[in-house]
């Protein structure tokens, strides 16, 4: 019996009437027809209807799709949406980043250049000299054995740099200039390739105003902390005092104001050496400075306040002798921190982290996507079969019963233990117990919908077992099956971080979120170094938070009672 609100039963009683209306109208109303008036009618109106099976089918279509309606309904979660677009960006970016130009290798130890260093100096005329190699493509001039290439970048204010450099020792108006050539392939760097008997280098603006060296020192105290900091960085203006006596250095300090005028001794670095007192003369050119003029060979400074009760914690050096070194950085970058070469930083041997965090992403989703692909798979065919044919359901309970009141963590540590670490070892030890939980979960549904109308009618038409499981079964477990393989790619790499924990996770060579993980929780206790753990923490974090809200969105989106 149809319902008086469907919309098909609504047309067919329209088109029905219309036809009535049109035969009643050439007949004038007349239900009788006299056998002139029948000779006269057109004898098709009479004619059997044949069955066009494509007009049948068309005539019961549906544009009803299921998947069709599974996506659409996904596309209307916008945070699933957002966090589908991170996960595919997150694991696109995991393969290509390795082809990307400038990257390094994840297992490459990175030294320091042995032949050459970059300085760079910043308003202040500060001189940092390293050994990370912070310009791109090979060198200009090949060195020679005894030769450093030295590149070099100043405040653009400065113009063409003054380069001079000198013995350890020597005099400044012995020194040797050097004319800085501008690096074609990096903008605002230039080269000089420096002797390494003449290692000490002064760099000085094109106006001669601002250099590198002076002659001097500066010491500030800390008030909070009464550290006591020492730099051959002009922190003064004006001109150096140079009316000192000969063989003298003059140092300028700076105290906290409570500490009143304050005094200092200069002692030599001989352990025992109490030093000398020094006179303090506040610097009429720069308010809340002293200077003083200390002997060369005593370059301890100990700082105290005016009535001697404060004491700088600990003590100034006078750096002044020679302008700075210039020699190359031995060993390998470690534990660098984040910069523009080593996004990332560097590890304890040199290691780039910033390759290394993507290779194990790559390593531990690869590991997360074959441990759920092989799970799912078992767990289904089992799952169904466990469910559908009835004289198999002794036999797989029991291996249930049994597998399942083994500790998972114990099966996982065994695995790994007996075999050689690797990739497939993680894997075969994740899988030998993982596709049980899914299988046991179809289980429980196949009972639920064997039995149904649709299921019987299948039977009593004789269809096969096989055409029933995979056609009337399976379909109504998708959105089950795709919310347990969302859920069990972060799990899978869970477990790989949880075997790198306790020692049995994949060899140090081959990186892994777990590993990295791992390695970062050493340094904990390194406040400088907790990157290293937070990175990688912060990356699983974010696979895990994406697959979870994908799988739940995709699981509501696939469930037919929602495509209303």
């Amino acid at each position: 019996m149809s319902s008086k609100y469907s919309l098909q039963e609504k047309l067919s009683r329209k088109l029905q009437n219309s036809v009535e209306s049109g035969v009643n109208a050439s007949f004038g109303g007349k239900d009788d027809l006299s056998a002139e008036e029948i000779t006269v009618l057109d004898p098709g109106l009479f004619a059997s209807a044949g069955y066009d099976e494509k007009e049948a089918e068309r005539g019961g279509y549906s544009n009803y799709s299921y998947w069709r309606s599974t996506v659409r309904m996904f596309m209307k979660n916008r945070m699933a949406v957002a966090m589908l677009a991170t996960m595919l960006a997150l694991l696109v970016f995991t393969f290509i980043q390795p082809l990307l130009p400038n990257q390094f290798k994840a297992n490459t130890v990175n030294y320091y250049a042995s032949d050459a260093v970059w300085i760079t100096v910043d308003e202040q005329a500060k001189m940092t000299v390293g050994g990370v190699k912070l310009t791109k493509g090979d060198y200009p001039v090949q060195p020679a054995r005894e030769e450093l290439i030295a590149y070099i970048r100043v405040p653009e204010s400065w113009g063409v740099p003054f380069v001079s450099v000198q013995a350890a020792g020597q005099e400044e108006a012995d020194a040797i200039p050097l004319e800085p050539v501008p690096d074609e392939n990096n903008e605002g760097w230039f080269y000089v390739v420096v002797p390494k008997e003449t290692p000490c280098m002064v760099v000085k603006s094109a106006n001669g105003e601002k250099t590198t060296f002076h002659k001097a020192a500066w010491i500030t105290v800390d008030e909070a902390t009464r550290g006591v900091t020492s730099s051959t960085v002009m922190l003064t203006a004006g001109p150096i005092v140079a009316d000192g006596p000969e063989g003298t250095v003059p140092v300028y300090v700076q105290t906290p104001a409570s500490w009143g005028a304050p005094k200092m001794t200069a002692a030599t670095i001989l352990r025992g050496d109490k030093g000398v007192e020094v006179q303090l003369t506040p610097d009429p050119a720069n308010e809340g400075w002293y200077y003083a003029f200390v002997p060369v060979d005593k370059v301890m400074l100990t700082i105290l306040s005016e009535d001697g009760s404060v004491k700088g914690a600990n003590k100034g050096v006078v750096r002044a002798a020679d302008p700075t070194e210039i020699k190359p950085v031995v060993g390998f970058i470690s534990n660098m921190k984040p910069d523009d070469i080593f996004w990332f930083g560097t590890n304890d041997i040199g290691q780039d982290l910033w390759a290394r965090m993507w290779a194990g992403t790559r390593t531990s989703l690869l590991i997360g996507i074959i441990v759920a692909a092989i799970n799912a798979f078992v767990g289904i065919v089992i799952g169904l079969l466990w469910g559908y044919i009835r004289k198999l359901d002794f036999i797989f309970t029991e291996l249930y019963n049994i597998v399942n009141n083994i500790p998972t963590t114990i099966i996982l540590i065994l695995a790994s233990y007996i075999m050689r670490p690797s990739i497939p070892t993680i894997i075969v030890a994740m899988c030998i117990t993982g596709w049980i939980s899914l299988a046991r979960f179809i289980r429980n549904l196949v009972i639920i919908i064997r039995d149904r109308d649709f299921n019987l009618a299948s039977r009593c038409l004789g269809t096969p077992t096989r055409r029933i499981v995979v056609k009337n079964l399976l379909p109504q477990m998708v959105s089950v099956i795709m919310l347990r393989m969302a859920l069990a790619i972060p799990g899978a790499i869970g477990s790989e971080v949880f075997l790198a924990y306790i020692g049995l996770g994949l060899p140090i060579d081959i990186p892994s979120l777990g590993n990295l993980v791992n390695k970062g929780r050493s340094l904990m206790m390194a406040p400088s170094l907790r990157y290293q753990l937070f990175i990688p923490a912060i990356i699983l974090s974010v696979i895990t938070i994406c697959f979870y809200l994908v799988g739940n969105a995709f699981a509501d989106a696939a469930d037919p009672k929602n495509h209303v």
